[in-house]
């Protein structure tokens, strides 16, 4: 009688670890919206986001610019030529927001509330402003950086998670057909 071989206890467990925490887990990623600020303008004009999503304005003009809220709850502060600001909406509403050194500059954010299984109201009449006390702050980390920060699970790490999980699949096959 030939022995059976078994799967390497580790493997077996690596396994159960990767897919509770990449497979089971469920991902909610925030998006982050571009505005471009160019030609004393921005673009795009409107932009409609989900609570918890951020909107990077980044400035191409040689001229400074803002984007602040006309009632004043954010404002990513002045931004130079190739600098960005980060908001981040915390909450639904509709934002008017402007350039303060130049008003024509003009611009909307629609945040709409985030999908539970709440029901009821749908957002009706929520325009309380984002709650973003660091935007100044996020302002400038994003002028240096370059980028907001990323997801919490990248999209190439799952990838990789899964292709792993997969070739551990057809590795045990093999081995289950060999014997």
């Amino acid at each position: 009688m030939v022995p059976r071989r078994r799967a390497p206890l580790p493997l077996i467990v690596g396994s159960a670890a990767l897919l509770a925490v990449f497979g089971g887990a469920s991902v909610a990623l925030a998006a982050d919206h571009a505005v471009a600020i160019s030609g004393f303008s921005f673009s795009p004009g409107s932009v409609t986001v989900a609570v918890g999503d951020t909107v990077t304005w980044t400035n191409s003009d040689a001229q400074a610019h803002t984007a602040t809220a006309d009632d004043g709850s954010w404002d990513t502060g002045t931004l130079g030529n190739g600098a960005s600001g980060t908001i981040t909406f915390s909450s639904a509403g509709t934002f008017a927001y402007e350039c303060s050194i130049h008003p024509e500059m003009t611009g909307t954010v629609t945040v709409q509330a985030a999908a539970s299984g709440g029901g009821g109201g749908g957002g009706a009449g929520a325009t309380t402003p984002p709650t973003d006390a660091t935007a100044a702050a996020a302002s400038a980390a994003n002028a240096d950086a370059g980028a907001a920060g990323g997801p919490a699970v990248p999209a190439g790490l799952l990838l990789l998670a899964g292709a792993w999980v997969l070739g551990l699949a057809i590795a045990r096959r093999r081995l289950a057909v060999a014997r």
